[in-house]
């Protein structure tokens, strides 16, 4: 058991082509056991995988003099190895703040720009993380409860560009076995060990469930299906990537040109991965692409008539004829368009039409069922399908108007209400998976109308984010 570790290292990075001879390899290291014991073994290998070690570390701030304790540490382990080390500190919990995330978003974001922005001044060819088999568990698991597809259902992937997890097949117990033969002390983050987090919760409460009351050898289910789907998401992605190449007659630094009919005789999961593909090709990343922004794409395509649609990020899509132009940036003719999900409860802002929305949940009847204003709703929560999502209209909306008996074009409330067409871009249409729910301050969907059995309330409000004069937002 004692060299089981470096052996099954040995193997997946064999069998995932993680390290070539004469690789710097950038070890990211919080001082945890996983990354503690990760540091250790690639010291005792460096000789027989012919490379070098340079060790990170990024104090999050979180912790105050724990985290503090953490770097003191890291500092030292790297010294007691003779390897030079990178340990800088940043204020994870302002830049929650200011983006308006997850803690542990925020965290992530922080440590992978610090990772590469090292590896890159240190001439780093590889980036090792301490993810391991446990952690690929909880992540497949943590997917399934967001609703994510097959990609979600891959986990984590071994190799990503520069990023290598060597640790990836590795379970936890293995790990505390290497540093306990060692002596090795790791330090131990008091966060790990609290349900606050979606992530603790699943390692701590869920996981050990699904293990006693349903199945004993659950983690292993559960690495298999990252394993299967991580193939089929690969098959799937060169199929799109070449599909992509087909219908793209030309491409520049910001644009891409698509044959927008082509792309819509595509079977869907193509179509999809398509889109994408675009999008990335243009931007990078595609980190903030969800599945609400490709499935109002596509339906928009499915349409086969020409529109304008804005995918988060500054990426917008215009198509003309069969002509489909992807574009980083809002061309001056283009009208205002936007696609956001909204935080139900909480706060969404929309800094394309200056405004924030805002969404609350109450099991108690509303005083006002019927809104104070033409900027605020309350409607049925029981009758909402799935997330609700703020954007702007598109030629072939419709919805069942309160009171109507029927539906109607929103283009056609608009042309009711006198609202001048340069302005109905501005006008944010509240929708879930399924239907239109409300025109901002001019129509609300008989769907989800509040009605004696209704049992809870979501009230949304559309205020000025404080940046422009009220005048500014149709509402």
């Amino acid at each position: 058991m004692a060299n089981s570790l470096t052996e099954r290292i040995l193997t997946t990075a064999r069998r995932f082509s993680m390290i070539d001879r004469g690789d710097l390899v950038l070890v990211a290291v919080s001082g945890g056991p996983d990354s503690v014991a990760l540091l250790h073994a690639l010291w005792t290998m460096r000789d027989d995988l012919g490379i070098t070690l340079h060790v990170a570390h990024l104090n999050h701030s979180f912790r105050g003099e724990e985290s503090d304790a953490d770097a003191e540490y890291t500092r030292g382990l790297a010294s007691e190895l003779g390897l030079s080390a990178t340990i800088e500190k940043v204020d994870v919990p302002l830049i929650q703040s200011a983006l308006r995330v997850s803690p542990e978003e925020a965290a992530r974001m922080a440590r992978y720009e610090f990772l590469e922005k090292t590896a890159e001044s240190v001439g780093a060819s590889r980036i090792a993380v301490a993810h391991t088999a446990d952690d690929q568990c909880e992540t497949v698991l943590l997917n399934v409860l967001r609703g994510a597809g097959i990609d979600g259902l891959s986990g984590m992937p071994p190799v990503r560009g520069k990023i290598i997890r060597p640790l990836i097949e590795v379970r936890r117990k293995e790990v505390e076995t290497y540093l306990a033969d060692r002596g090795l002390v790791p330090r131990q983050d008091s966060t790990n060990l609290t349900p606050a987090y979606t992530r603790n919760r699943i390692r701590l409460e869920l996981l050990p469930s699904l293990r006693q009351d349903f199945n004993s050898d659950m983690d292993a289910g559960l690495l298999r299906l990252a394993e299967l789907a991580r193939a089929d998401t690969a098959y799937l992605n060169s199929e799109a990537d070449a599909v992509l190449a087909q219908i793209m007659p030309s491409s520049e630094d910001n644009s891409l040109l698509l044959d927008a009919a082509k792309l819509a005789e595509c079977a869907l999961p193509i179509r999809r991965r398509v889109v994408r593909l675009a999008v990335k090709r243009l931007r990078g990343e595609i980190a903030d692409i969800g599945y609400v922004h490709v499935e109002e794409f596509l339906r928009l395509l499915d349409f086969g008539k020409d529109f304008v649609y804005g995918f988060p990020g500054g990426t917008y899509a215009k198509r003309t004829g069969c002509e489909l132009a992807l574009q980083c940036g809002l061309p001056v003719e283009m009208p205002i368009s936007y696609c956001c999900e909204l935080a139900v409860p909480g706060e969404t802002a929309v800094p394309e039409i200056e405004v924030v929305i805002v969404a609350e949940l109450s099991k108690h009847r509303v005083d006002h069922i019927r809104p104070r204003s033409g900027s605020e709703v309350v409607l049925d929560f029981a009758a909402v399908q799935g997330r609700v999502t703020v954007r702007n209209w598109q030629p072939g909306d419709r919805m069942r108007p309160l009171g109507l008996g029927g539906s109607k074009k929103v283009q056609d409330i608009f042309t009711d209400a006198k609202i001048p067409r340069a302005a109905r871009c501005r006008v944010p249409l509240i929708v879930d998976e399924e239907k239109a729910l409300w025109v901002a301050g001019l129509a609300i969907s008989d769907e989800v109308k509040v009605t004696e059995n209704t049992e809870e309330f979501l009230e949304i409000k559309v205020i000025s984010d404080g940046c422009c004069p009220r005048k500014s937002c149709v509402v």
